[in-house]
């Protein structure tokens, strides 16, 4: 039990780093990306996708803590693959200039 609240902690940790404008390191991609491709995204946006995402992951964590760990595998996975297809989505339309 102990573990999922620390590793929900961290991962909300890192929605932080994100919302502060830190971290453009960690986000996969975007660190190997050459400047050319770097002046095509709008990076606060996607540094606001990604602590999104990161809330949302730290959010399902705590799932479980229910007892029902069969309803909470269910929707945790459910959950995590559609907000992970959201982000996605937004990441390659709202985060990118036109």
């Amino acid at each position: 039990m102990v573990w999922i609240i620390i590793v929900a902690a961290l991962t909300a940790l890192m929605g932080l780093v994100y919302l502060r404008g830190k971290g453009d390191g960690f986000i996969a991609g975007y660190n190997t990306a050459s400047p050319e491709q770097k002046r095509r995204v709008i990076i606060e946006r996607l540094r606001l996708l990604v602590a999104i995402f990161h809330f949302g992951i730290a959010a399902l964590f705590f799932l479980y803590l229910l007892k029902d760990k069969d309803l909470a595998t269910t929707i945790f996975f459910s959950a995590l693959t559609l907000l992970a297809i959201v982000i996605i989505v937004l990441a390659n339309t709202w985060a990118k200039r036109r």
